[in-house]
């Protein structure tokens, strides 16, 4: 049981630190984009953007909201431009923080289910030796 929960502790670590890695890339491929183009290119960029087919399932009128609105994100990184950058500067420490808090949380929990495990499980020898004092 113990190994169960280590795997799945491990899993869910990988899938967490993968998640925050690919939060990072996108805020820094948010303040490059942001940097270089202009509010119009980056607009027509995130518009004509073309999506993947595995979204077909989706109902078109909601993937044209969301090409909406990944419009609208686009020209506003543009407006914000003068910021970007250095958002990006404390941006990118603060994922990797919340990642270690996370990661931290992620190992007690794990741990004090180790613990629970090691206490709540039946011990073989103790119930063969109470059955024996009981007989004497």
């Amino acid at each position: 049981m113990k190994a169960v929960l280590w795997s799945i502790t491990v899993v869910l670590a990988l899938l967490w630190s993968g998640a925050i890695a690919l939060a990072h890339s996108l805020a820094g491929w948010a303040a490059t984009a942001a940097g270089t183009a202009d509010a119009q290119t980056l607009a027509a960029m995130l518009r004509d953007w073309p999506l993947p087919a595995w979204l077909a399932w989706a109902d078109p009128a909601m993937l044209e909201s969301l090409r909406m609105a990944l419009s609208a994100v686009g020209a506003g990184l543009v407006l914000g431009q003068p910021w970007v950058a250095t958002a990006m500067a404390w941006i990118g420490p603060a994922l990797w923080l919340v990642w270690a808090l996370g990661l931290a949380l992620l190992v007690v929990l794990a741990s004090i289910a180790h613990v629970l495990i090691h206490r709540l499980a039946p011990r073989p020898g103790l119930a063969h030796a109470g059955a024996g004092v009981a007989n004497h």
